[in-house]
């Protein structure tokens, strides 16, 4: 009886899909102001992503909106004095890559608006370090985050801007700071293909 309910709602959702012509894949890019608290860096530091996405509609106005993104976070400390030594550091900049794939819940109140809310998890690709040595990373392999934010659609070309929330502690090392991200993320996107 579960197999025969679950074939009826995906023929269901199936043809609900034709019957919107909702179905949308794209490209996008944008630029991240990112923020982990607990750490002696610069704040809302600017770094980049670009990814694809898809909409699929459930409805009129609710789709789903999965996406797969390469996105960057980046760190940077200014100079500062080391006080033993009595001597300036050199400036160090933290580069981590991620591979970020939120599942976002899409719903369009009125005319071009579409408001986006859903879990992302993103893992971790590369680290790098810049500066002083390139010392042991401290950061943890994935993240789970949630994102919300806004969309725009202008014709085969969209605008959009979110904020992304950090659940977990990414500090791999064993000490009590606790490490949690936060992020703006604003962009430009293109439809490819809609059917």
């Amino acid at each position: 009886m579960k197999k025969i309910i679950a074939i009826l709602l995906g023929v269901h959702l199936v043809l609900n899909l034709n019957a919107q012509d909702k179905l949308n894949i794209g490209i996008k890019i944008g630029q991240n102001f990112s923020n982990v608290n607990n750490i002696a860096v610069d704040r809302n530091t600017a770094s980049f992503h670009a990814g694809a996405t898809l909409r699929f509609g459930i409805t009129e106005k609710l789709g789903l909106a999965p996406e797969i993104i390469l996105s960057q976070t980046k760190l940077e400390k200014t100079a500062i004095l080391d006080v033993l030594s009595n001597r300036m550091l050199q400036p160090e900049t933290y580069h981590l890559n991620y591979l970020s794939i939120p599942i976002l819940l899409e719903y369009k109140p009125i005319g071009s608006l579409a408001l986006q809310l859903g879990p992302q998890y993103s893992i971790l690709m590369d680290q790098k370090k810049d500066g002083i040595g390139n010392a042991t990373m401290a950061f943890k392999n994935g993240e789970f985050a949630m994102v919300g934010g806004a969309k725009f659609d202008l014709g085969g070309f969209f605008v959009y801007g979110r904020y992304v929330v950090g659940l977990q502690d990414i500090n791999e090392i064993q000490d009590q700071n606790k490490w949690r991200t936060t992020q703006w993320q604003l962009g430009v996107g293109m439809s490819l293909l809609k059917f």
